[in-house]
């Protein structure tokens, strides 16, 4: 790679020339002598072998050659200036990738906003987000995979501090038998029809809880293809109400009264994976989370 003739502080002089209107009110600009400006531009014209001002009474004009050069320049001037913020950043403490173990149960919209006031916070942060389920988000907490997890219950061993409750409710399309019924839904009325369920995502999978076991169900890897599943009628499922509150509210599908009354909830905890260790980047995302929730309606 060839080394550039041309100084980072040469174009940043040009361009203070231009958006000051002279020689003379750059250098006032620059607490720089009008003769050090004129020096600086003159030897970049001698380094490039090209024209790039020309002055006009006491007006610095440029040239086209000087015009292409400007523009292209812009783009030089502000990378430079974006990578010693970055290198800022981090001699604060911010550190330049965090991952978080996201159970899908959380609400995308609140993470979206998170994310979004974290990028404010620490924009030379870059954020890989692990969508998991279950047991998967235990493994990524485990093994320290990620530097902050959302998790329903944190492994031993880990601390978290809970963050919000997630309601599952009976649904199914307005189609499907079991909606058609008229009358209040019982366990053997659902052991005739399909589950849908979604996959565990972890290593080792753990035994599915009670009322996820069913003798005939289809059980998908991605919450988007069991969503589908059900709004085409092809079963039921215990499904959380913060990732279908939007088919629920336009009729797509509908809520399954028990015979018996059964209510199901979850916790999800929000834990540094590091503890002590976890960097200001992931501290600042723990907060933000927080609040992002406590602040939703």
């Amino acid at each position: 790679m060839a080394t550039p003739r041309v100084s980072l502080e040469q174009w940043r002089i040009l361009h203070t020339i231009i958006s000051e209107g002279g020689f003379a009110q750059a250098a006032r600009k620059l607490n720089k002598s009008q003769s050090a400006v004129s020096y600086a531009i003159s030897k970049m014209q001698e380094q490039l072998g090209l024209e790039i001002l020309t002055i006009k009474g006491r007006k610095a004009e440029l040239t086209d050659a000087g015009e292409l050069l400007l523009r292209r320049s812009r783009h030089l001037l502000e990378e430079a200036s974006c990578l010693e913020a970055a290198a800022q950043s981090l001699y604060q403490g911010w550190e330049p990738e965090l991952t978080l173990a996201a159970e899908i149960l959380f609400p995308v919209p609140l993470l979206m906003r998170a994310l979004d006031q974290l990028g404010a916070e620490a924009p030379h942060t870059r954020v890989e987000i692990v969508e998991s389920v279950m047991s998967g988000t235990d493994d990524m907490i485990t093994n320290r995979k990620a530097d902050l997890a959302i998790c329903v219950t944190p492994p031993a061993g880990f601390f978290g501090v809970p963050l919000m409750e997630v309601q599952f409710d009976l649904v199914t399309a307005p189609s499907h038998p079991l909606a058609q019924a008229g009358v209040p839904v019982t366990p053997q009325m659902l052991s005739r029809h399909r589950q849908i369920i979604v996959r565990d995502s972890g290593i080792n999978r753990r035994d599915n809880q009670g009322w996820q076991r069913a003798e005939q169900r289809w059980t998908f890897s991605h919450q988007s293809s069991a969503t589908e599943a059900l709004l085409n009628g092809y079963g039921f499922s215990w499904a959380p109400l913060t990732l279908l509150q939007a088919p629920l509210r336009e009729g797509r599908l509908v809520r399954l009264e028990m015979e018996t009354p059964s209510e199901r909830r979850v916790t999800l905890h929000l834990v540094k994976v590091h503890g002590d260790s976890t960097g200001s980047a992931a501290r600042c995302l723990h907060d933000i989370l927080q609040s992002v929730v406590e602040g939703a309606p």
